[in-house]
């Protein structure tokens, strides 16, 4: 049998590798960031309709104090300001990989960064996904944070 590649060497394996790594990385951030921009349409109905948050302006995803913000945006909820900080991943539930931050951590870096910049306004935290798990549906609701499923707009 006869392969597509004649690979003479570990090292030849090695270089592949890391290329297909490289690659398949690429193509994952590509995909969070289409389903960012998906993200950016629809949440200010979704939020609205579900969840009784009025968006003001155009939500964004911005760097504020050395951190990524995937979903940033004033808001208003039962007639008071506030203020939209979001994470988008593609999956939740409680799974983590190896030295991977939980999100809700890494949601709550967030929330305080933006509350120094912000001060002393509502922050409703927020994570978009494709899909959650219900375990983790029931441990966003019991922190306050609200979870958009894709399906849901």
């Amino acid at each position: 049998m006869q392969t597509a590649v004649n690979i003479k060497s570990k090292k030849e394996i090695r270089l592949l590798v890391k290329g297909l790594t490289g690659e398949i990385g690429g193509l994952s951030k590509s995909v969070g960031y289409g389903f960012e921009n998906e993200a950016y349409r629809m949440l200010p109905g979704i939020l609205k309709k579900v969840h009784g948050v009025e968006i003001k302006e155009k939500l964004i995803r911005t760097e504020l104090g050395g951190k990524e913000i995937d979903i940033l945006g004033k808001a208003t909820r039962n007639g008071k300001d506030a203020v939209v900080v979001g994470e988008v991943k593609l999956r939740l539930d409680d799974r983590r990989k190896k030295g991977e931050k939980d999100v809700f951590d890494e949601l709550g870096e967030k929330v305080e960064v933006v509350r120094e910049e912000y001060g002393d306004v509502e922050i409703i935290g927020l994570l978009v996904t494709h899909y959650a798990t219900k375990g983790f549906i029931e441990k966003a609701r019991g922190r306050g944070v609200l979870v958009v499923q894709s399906f849901e707009w």
